[in-house]
């Protein structure tokens, strides 16, 4: 924490403009013994104002290039130390150049993600915070903007930390109780400390439920294209991505392997898995294939069950609908441009909840109608679209622990135990808001966290 470090914050490659970010205690007189204009610096580089000028080498007093310079002055900053940030343009060798001279001044290579760790370690954002700036990074559909944006401005946080106070505020009556219950003091009624302590448990599975919606912000839905073979998969995945990505012949059998692709559906993501038809007595080698297709259907959120409309119902029809049966389905029926071979509710004793969707891969028929479908099942609750969620499998472990520690209290309340026992459990539970926000953490923690950031970052 006491070195200054350093990184080129901008994506490699050439392009208008590089981005090299500097922080610590060296920065501003690093900086001063390589950025030259008309200007004296550092005593006249003030904080917020952008300096035009030259990167020199000092060996040689050579320009590598111009350059426009910025100095945050902690705490004022992104890390809450000194930050500068020197604007160059944006070739491969000039920016390289450039950070190879701040590291031979002083500065040591930046590690991945260690900018926003020095944020988090200096109090500027808590640890929910510094997840959401990966999130905002990777964030791919519009739904995953807004989720990880209003995590990085603390909506996920304050309503974390209110909670953690009031859990406190209970602790602390049931602790003053404990110490000096021969004084004669008057303290919360243990009624009133069952009633918060159940508002908090509500909370938090309230919170715990956003979850799913959460992950599929964060990361996509999952949606496992299954049908026999033949029966329009690979030209449906086609379709929806409008490209020719997966392989499509008249042969049954053509896909052997899993084909994952992203298709954006309004304002989020979904990601489409193309799997092997399943049929019985499978070809050797088309075998494996069919595991893998299980295998993608036992992890999807969601099964895209396509028939032939064109063709009548088979044993492998029939084999898919054992297959299917219990899981989330929507039910599309494929080639309906060509001439019906059997009547839609045949299949409605086995799908009573989803009403088969008419499609065709080769005209488009019916597209709109089953992305339309797709995203309603997606979203789910649209109450809990503008609400605050949690994304990342770490809250909801935090979550539940802290919720089944207030259900423990709950029931040593019901049970008539002393304050001891029921605050050993609420301590618990604050413990696990705690490790969310990063009131408490561990250096493996936050390794873990940090390394998935990039270098810059």
């Amino acid at each position: 924490m006491n070195d200054t470090i350093a990184a080129i914050a901008t994506p490699a490659g050439e392009g208008g403009v590089s981005i090299i970010r500097i922080s610590g205690e060296q920065s501003l007189s690093i900086v001063s013994r390589l950025f030259h204009s008309r200007r004296n610096l550092p005593d006249e580089l003030r904080p917020h104002h952008v300096y035009f000028g030259e990167i020199r080498d000092p060996a040689t007093a050579r320009c590598l290039d111009e350059a426009l310079v910025i100095y945050f002055k902690a705490p004022k900053s992104y890390t809450a130390e000194d930050v500068i940030e020197i604007n160059t343009h944006g070739g491969i060798f000039v920016t390289s150049r450039i950070l190879q001279l701040i590291l031979d001044e002083g500065a040591r290579l930046a590690e991945p993600g260690e900018f926003t760790r020095r944020a988090f370690l200096n109090g500027r954002i808590d640890l929910s915070q510094a997840e959401a700036v990966t999130d905002l990074i990777h964030a791919s559909s519009e739904r995953a903007l807004r989720s990880a944006v209003s995590q990085l401005k603390g909506d996920l946080s304050r309503q974390l930390h209110a909670m953690y106070d009031r859990l406190l505020a209970v602790l602390a009556q049931l602790e003053a109780s404990i110490d000096f219950s021969e004084e004669g003091l008057k303290f919360q009624k243990r009624e009133d400390s069952l009633k918060e302590i159940q508002s908090l448990q509500n909370e938090l599975q309230t919170l715990i439920e956003t979850y799913r919606q959460g992950k599929i912000f964060r990361e996509g839905a999952a949606v496992a294209l299954v049908g026999k073979p033949n029966v329009g998969k690979s030209s449906l995945l086609n379709a929806l991505l409008r490209e020719d990505r997966a392989i499509v012949t008249p042969m049954p059998g053509t896909t052997r392997d899993t084909l994952e692709e992203r298709v954006r559906i309004r304002d989020i993501h979904i990601n489409i898995i193309d799997a092997a038809g399943l049929r019985e007595n499978p070809e050797i080698i088309e075998q494996e294939g069919i595991l893998r297709a299980r295998a993608a259907l036992e992890r999807s959120d969601l099964a895209l069950v396509i028939f032939d409309a064109s063709q009548p119902l088979d044993d492998n029809d029939n084999l898919l609908i054992k297959y299917i049966l219990g899981k989330n389905a929507l039910v599309a029926l494929n080639k309906s441009d060509l001439p019906q071979a059997w009547d839609e509710a045949e299949l409605r004793s086995h799908f009573p909840e989803a009403a088969p969707i008419k499609i065709s891969a080769t005209t488009l028929l019916g597209l709109d109608e089953l992305a339309d479908a797709i995203y309603r099942f997606v979203m789910g609750d649209r109450s809990l679209q503008e609400t605050v969620v949690i994304s990342r499998e770490r809250h909801r472990q935090g979550l539940v622990a802290a919720r089944d520690a207030l259900k423990k209290s709950c029931e040593s309340f019901a049970q008539g135990l002393s304050e001891e026992f029921v605050a050993v459990d609420i301590q618990v539970a604050l413990d696990c808001l705690g490790a969310i926000l990063g009131k408490t953490f561990a250096e493996d923690l936050l390794d873990q966290i940090f390394g998935e950031f990039c270098i810059g970052k």
